[in-house]
C-alpha cells in the first residue's frame, strides 16, 4: 500500500505529508485548491515527465517522495525483483527530485535508478485513472493477463508457457545438430576413408622397429655371414683357435695347481671361459646358417615400410601417434552416428509436444472464449449500474496467421507462444449507434474513471496492481449515480488500497480516511496545503459539498445524518498522523 506521499516545493505546495490509510482514501477540497496537483506529484514520482516548470516559485528543486509498505510474499516484490529494484524489510521509498534546469534524479530506498525503471516501478505498484495516464488497464498487452486472472486460468497458462519452453530448448538442439549435419556428414566421410587407411595397413604396434631390424640383416645378409662363419673358426674351428689356446692354458693351470691349491678357484674360472667360448662358436654357426640372402623379401619389407612412413608422416610421426589416431577416430564415428540417432530423437520429441502443446492452446482458447463473454457481461452490468447502461463492452481475440504457426484451427496455423495463441483486447461503445473502439482511444475524464472502476471492482481480486488513484471520477455524474459509485469504490478498498478526489459527498461520505485540500493566500505568496479531516472537520466538510460555503444547521444535520449512515464509520479516525495544517499550528505556537 501507499503509506505516505510527502512533497516539497511542488507548483503551490511549499510542503505537505500525508499518511494514506490502507481502505478507502478520499481528497476533497474547493476547485483549484490544488487537488489534481497531489495526482500531479503522485505521477512525477512514479516516472512522468519531468520539467521545471513544477517547481514552485523561489526554489531551486522540487522533491517527491512515495512510501510504500508490502506484507511478506506480496506478489508485487517478485515483479519488482525481476527489475533490480529489493524491498527493505517490507517497505520501499521512491523519491524523484526535479531542479531548475528541468533535469530529474531517480531513487528506490536510496540507490539512483534510471528513470526508466522508477516508470517500471510504478507500473507495478499504482493504476492512476484519470488525467494521467498511468493505467495498466489501458496497455492493451496486459488484457489477456486480466482475462487469465479474472477466469483462474493461471495454471492453465503456466503449462502452454511449459510446453513452449520444451519446445524452444529442443528446437533449439535440433537446430543444432541440424546445422552441423553437412559437417557431420563431411566428417563421418573422412573419418571412415582414414580408418580404413589405416586398417588397411594394419600396423602391429613395435612393427616399424622390427622392420628396420629386419631390412638392415637383408641388406647386410653377405657380411653377416662372412663374418659369423670367421668368428666361429676364430673362437673354436680354425688352426690355434681360442678355443686352442684356452686348452692349453687350462692344462699349464692343472698342473701348477697341484703344486699350489690356491689356483684351484682360478682353474674354474678358466674352464668356465672355454665353455664360454664354445657357447659363442655354437651361436655364430647358427646365426651364419640363419641368416638368408633373400633380395625378395628385403623388397617386401621395404615396401611395408614404406606404408608405415606414409602414415606416420599423416598420424602423428610415430607408430604409437598413427594407432591412438585410428582409435579416436573409431570412437568419433560412432558418436556421430549416435548423433544422428539423438536427431532422431529430439525431432520425434519435437513433434510430441508439438501436439501437447496445440492441445493446451486450443483448451485454453476456447476458455478464453467463455471466459471473455463472462466478463464482458458483467463489466456491462458494473457499467450499467454506474450511469453508463447504453455501454457495450466486449473481448475481442487477435490470432496471427502463420504457414509454420504451432497451432491448427479450423484448418489454419496460427503462431503461438508461452501465453497461449491469442492475444485479447478490451474494446468498448459508450453511446448507442457507435462502433466498438479499443478501450485505450475511449475518452478521457470522469467518464473513462468509471469505466476503470467498474473494470476494477470485477477484476479487483484477481489484479496484481493494490494501489488505485481515482481523479475526476465524478464527473458528470450525481443522485443515484454518485451513491453508487461510492459503495463500489467502497467495496473495491476491501481489495486494495483506494484513493480518490472528489467534489460529491455521497462518495465523500464513504472514506475510511478523509482529507481535505485547501488553498491559502496572503497576498504576497499562495500555498496549498493538506489537512486530515476528523469527526466534526469531517461533518463540515460533506456540508460544504452538499451546499456551497455558506453552512446552514440543515445542511449540518443532513451531513451528520449521511455519515451516521455509511457503513464502517466506527473504524475511521482510529489511525492516524495529524493534518499538515495541525502541524504548521504546533511549529508556529513553538
Amino acid at each position: 500500500m501507499l503509506s505516505r506521499l510527502h512533497v516539497v516545493h511542488y507548483a503551490l505546495i511549499e510542503e505537505v505529508e500525508i499518511d494514506f490509510d490502507s481502505g478507502l482514501n478520499i481528497i476533497t477540497g474547493e476547485t483549484g485548491a490544488g487537488k489534481s496537483i497531489l495526482v500531479g506529484a503522485l505521477s512525477l514520482v512514479l516516472g512522468a515527465r519531468a520539467n521545471a516548470d513544477v517547481i514552485r516559485t523561489g526554489h531551486d528543486r522540487c522533491i517527491v517522495e512515495a512510501i510504500f509498505e508490502f506484507p511478506d510474499g506480496h506478489a508485487s516484490l517478485a515483479s519488482l525483483s525481476t527489475q533490480g529494484i529489493e524491498v527493505d524489510d517490507g517497505q520501499l521509498i521512491l523519491r524523484r527530485e526535479v531542479n531548475k534546469e528541468g533535469r530529474s534524479r531517480c531513487f528506490a530506498n536510496g540507490l539512483s535508478i534510471p528513470v526508466k525503471s522508477l516508470q517500471g516501478v510504478g507500473k507495478v505498484l499504482v493504476d492512476l485513472h484519470g488525467q494521467h495516464d498511468h493505467q495498466s488497464l489501458l496497455d492493451a498487452s496486459r488484457h489477456i493477463g486480466f482475462l487469465d486472472g479474472y477466469a483462474g486460468l493461471g495454471k492453465r497458462v503456466e503449462e502452454v508457457a511449459g510446453s513452449y519452453d520444451r519446445i524452444t530448448r529442443v528446437r533449439q538442439n535440433l537446430s543444432k545438430l541440424q546445422k552441423d549435419a553437412a559437417q557431420r556428414v563431411d566428417r563421418r566421410e573422412l573419418l571412415s576413408f582414414q580408418i580404413n587407411e589405416i586398417t588397411s595397413v594394419s600396423p602391429g604396434e613395435g612393427e616399424d622397429d622390427a622392420l628396420e631390424l629386419e631390412r638392415s640383416r637383408l641388406e647386410n645378409a653377405e657380411r653377416l655371414i662372412d663374418s659369423a662363419t670367421q668368428l666361429e673358426q676364430n673362437l673354436y674351428q680354425g688352426e690355434d683357435s681360442i678355443t686352442d689356446r684356452l686348452g692349453a692354458a687350462q692344462r699349464i693351470l692343472a698342473d701348477v695347481t697341484r703344486a699350489d691349491e690356491t689356483l684351484e678357484e682360478k682353474a674354474k674360472e678358466l674352464s668356465a671361459i672355454g665353455y664360454e667360448v664354445e657357447e659363442l662358436a655354437r651361436f655364430f654357426s647358427h646365426y651364419a646358417q640363419e641368416i638368408e640372402h633373400n633380395p625378395e623379401r628385403l623388397s617386401a619389407v621395404m615396401d611395408r615400410q614404406e606404408q608405415i612412413g606414409r602414415l606416420k608422416s599423416k598420424y602423428g610421426g610415430d607408430l604409437g601417434s598413427v594407432l591412438a589416431y585410428a582409435s579416436e577416430a573409431e570412437q568419433e564415428l560412432k558418436a556421430s552416428e549416435s548423433t544422428d540417432s539423438e536427431q532422431s530423437q529430439y525431432e520425434e520429441a519435437l513433434e510430441t509436444e508439438r501436439e501437447n502443446f496445440e492441445n493446451l492452446c486450443l483448451d485454453l482458447g476456447t476458455k478464453r472464449e467463455a471466459a471473455g463473454q463472462e466478463l464482458a457481461t458483467a463489466v456491462v452490468a458494473s457499467l450499467s449500474e454506474l450511469g453508463m447502461p447504453d455501454v457495450r463492452f466486449e473481448i475481442i481475440f487477435h490470432r496471427t496467421e502463420e504457414p509454420e504457426g504451432l497451432v491448427e484451427k479450423l484448418g489454419k496455423r496460427y503462431s503461438a507462444g508461452p501465453d497461449g495463441a491469442e492475444t485479447a483486447e478490451f474494446y468498448l461503445s459508450t453511446n448507442p449507434g457507435e462502433s466498438l473502439r479499443p478501450l485505450v482511444r475511449v475518452a478521457s475524464g470522469g467518464e473513462i474513471s468509471r469505466i476503470m472502476l467498474a473494470l476494477k471492482s470485477v477484476l479487483s481480486q484477481t489484479d496484481s496492481v493494490q494501489v488505485l488513484i481515482f481523479d475526476e471520477i465524478d464527473v458528470g455524474i450525481s443522485g443515484r449515480i454518485a451513491e453508487v459509485v461510492g459503495r463500489r469504490l467502497k467495496h473495491l478498498a476491501d481489495y486494495c488500497q483506494t484513493v480518490s478526489i472528489t467534489h460529491l459527498p455521497q462518495i465523500a461520505k464513504m472514506a475510511d480516511r478523509h482529507f481535505s485540500v485547501r488553498k491559502e493566500t496572503d497576498g504576497s505568496k499562495t500555498e496549498t496545503y493538506v489537512a486530515r479531516l476528523e469527526d466534526d472537520e469531517r461533518v463540515e466538510e460533506l456540508a460544504k459539498l452538499l451546499g456551497g460555503e455558506e453552512i446552514s444547521s440543515l445542511t449540518l444535520e443532513h451531513a451528520k445524518e449521511m455519515l451516521a449512515a455509511t457503513p464502517g464509520n466506527s473504524r475511521r479516525g482510529a489511525k492516524g498522523a495529524g493534518s499538515q495544517r495541525g502541524q504548521r499550528q504546533k511549529k508556529k505556537s513553538a
